[in-house]
C-alpha cells in the first residue's frame, strides 16, 4: 500500500472513529436488553419466550426502517440521517420509564427499533464517504470495533447501573447519551453529504433475481445471529441453566468478548491482504463448532465456546463486507444493502433470539445453539452461487 494512501487513511481516522463511536452507542442500546433480561422477566412477570419476543418486535421496527431509509436517503443526506436516528432513538429510550406492561414494552421497543434502524444505511454511506475504496476493509474494521467493544462494556455497565436503578433507568441513561451524541454529530460531524439515488422497482426486481443477493442475505443473517442473538440470551442461559449468579454471568459474557475488538481489526487487515473467501469459509465451520461447545453442560467448555464463537464472528465481518463490495458495482450497493440488511437483521436480531428463547422455555438454550451451529455449517453450500471475484483479494 502506498504512503499516500496510508496518509489519507490516517487523516480520515478521527472522523471514522467518531462514526464508530456513534455505532457503538446505537448497538449498545439495541443490545441492552441482554444483561437486563433476567430483571425484566422478573419485573413484568414474563417467560423467556415473551421477553426475547421483545427483540423480535425491535427487529421488525429496525428492519422496516432500514428499507424505508433507502428511499429517505434520496432526500436527506446520510450525515443528517445519522444525527436524526440517534436523537430520535434516544428519545424513545427515555420513554422506557413509562413501561409497566408487556404491551407497552412492545410498543416502545418497536418504536425504538424503527428509529435506531435508520442509522445503518446512513452510517455505512457516511463511513464510505470518509475513506478511499482501497481502505474500505480497514474502515469497516474500525467501525466493527463498536459492537465488539459494546459487548465487553455493556454487561459491566448494566451490572454496575442495576445497583442504583432498575432496568428502565438503564435504558433512560442510554437514551440520554444517544440524544446528546446525535446533536453533537449534527453540529460537528463530517462525511455523508451526498444524496443517494432513490431505489427503483426495476432495480429491486433485478437485485432479487440475482443469486448473490440471496446468498448475502443468508450470510448476513448467520453473522448477525452469531453476533447478536447468542449475546442476547447468554446471561439468562448462564443463570437459569448453568446456575451462575447474575453478576458472574455478566462478568463471564464480558470476559468472553475481551479479544473481539482485536479480532475485528485483524479481520480487516487479513481481508485486505488475503482475500475474503478463506475467512468466510473458515468462519462458517468454526462458528458451527463453537456453538456446539456452547450447548454442553460443562461450564469450562461453554466458556471456551462463547469466547471462540465471539472471536470468529468479529474476525469475519470485515471479510463479509469486503466480499459484498466485490460482488456488486458501487452504484448498486446502497440499494442492495437496503434489501439484504433488513431481512438479515429481522432474522439475526429478532427471529434468532426469539427462537433461542423458545428453546430455552420449552427445551434448552443448548438445543438452540446446536441448531444455529448446524445452519452455520450448511451455509457453506450457498457460497457456490457467489461470483469468483467476491471470494478473492480484490
Amino acid at each position: 500500500m502506498s504512503t499516500s494512501t496510508e496518509t489519507s487513511f490516517r487523516k480520515a481516522l478521527p472522523w471514522t472513529a467518531f462514526v464508530a463511536l456513534l455505532f457503538m452507542l446505537n448497538y449498545t442500546a439495541r443490545s441492552a436488553l441482554s444483561p437486563l433480561l433476567v430483571d425484566l422477566e422478573r419485573d413484568l412477570a414474563v417467560g423467556h419466550a415473551q421477553a426475547t419476543g421483545l427483540l423480535l418486535v425491535q427487529a421488525a421496527g429496525f428492519s422496516a426502517s432500514q428499507f424505508v431509509c433507502g428511499f429517505l436517503l434520496a432526500r436527506i443526506s446520510p450525515g443528517r440521517m445519522v444525527a436524526l436516528s440517534l436523537t430520535l432513538s434516544g428519545l424513545c429510550l427515555l420513554g422506557m420509564s413509562l413501561v409497566e406492561t408487556l404491551g407497552t414494552a412492545r410498543l416502545v421497543f418497536g418504536l425504538f427499533g424503527f428509529m435506531a434502524g435508520l442509522y445503518f444505511p446512513a452510517g455505512m454511506a457516511t463511513l464510505s464517504s470518509l475513506v478511499s475504496p482501497r481502505d474500505w476493509g480497514k474502515a469497516v474494521a474500525v467501525h466493527e470495533l463498536a459492537p465488539n467493544t459494546s459487548f465487553i462494556l455493556l454487561p459491566l455497565f448494566a451490572e454496575a447501573a442495576l445497583r442504583h436503578m432498575d432496568w428502565r433507568g438503564v435504558f433512560s441513561v442510554l437514551g440520554s447519551c444517544l440524544a446528546l451524541l446525535g446533536l453533537a454529530f449534527a453540529l460537528f460531524g463530517r462525511g455523508g453529504r451526498t444524496l443517494a439515488a432513490p431505489p427503483s422497482y426495476a432495480g429491486c426486481r433485478e437485485a432479487l433475481r440475482t443469486p448473490a443477493t440471496w446468498v448475502f442475505i443468508v450470510l448476513f443473517s448467520v453473522c448477525v445471529a452469531g453476533e447478536f442473538a447468542t449475546f442476547s440470551v447468554l446471561p439468562v442461559h448462564l443463570v437459569t441453566e448453568l446456575h451462575f449468579t447474575e453478576t458472574t454471568a455478566n462478568q463471564l459474557v464480558s470476559l468472553s468478548r475481551l479479544l473481539c475488538p482485536f479480532a475485528a481489526v485483524a479481520g480487516g487487515w487479513f481481508a485486505d491482504r488475503a482475500g475474503a473467501g478463506g475467512i468466510i469459509k473458515g468462519y462458517l465451520l468454526l462458528h458451527g463448532a463453537a456453538l456446539s461447545l456452547m450447548a454442553l453442560s460443562e461450564p469450562v467448555w461453554v466458556f471456551i465456546g462463547m469466547s471462540a464463537q465471539a472471536f470468529v464472528t468479529a474476525f469475519s465481518f470485515p471479510a463479509l463486507f469486503k466480499a459484498f463490495a466485490q460482488s456488486f458495482p458501487a452504484a448498486r450497493q446502497p440499494l442492495l444493502l437496503s434489501l439484504t440488511m433488513p431481512v438479515a437483521c429481522l432474522i439475526g436480531t429478532g427471529a434468532a433470539p426469539a427462537f433461542l428463547g423458545l428453546c430455552g422455555q420449552h427445551a434448552s438454550f443448548g438445543a438452540g445453539f446446536m441448531a444455529l451451529g448446524g445452519i452455520s455449517v450448511l451455509t457453506l453450500l450457498t457460497l457456490r452461487a457467489l461470483p469468483h471475484a467476491a471470494l478473492g483479494r480484490g
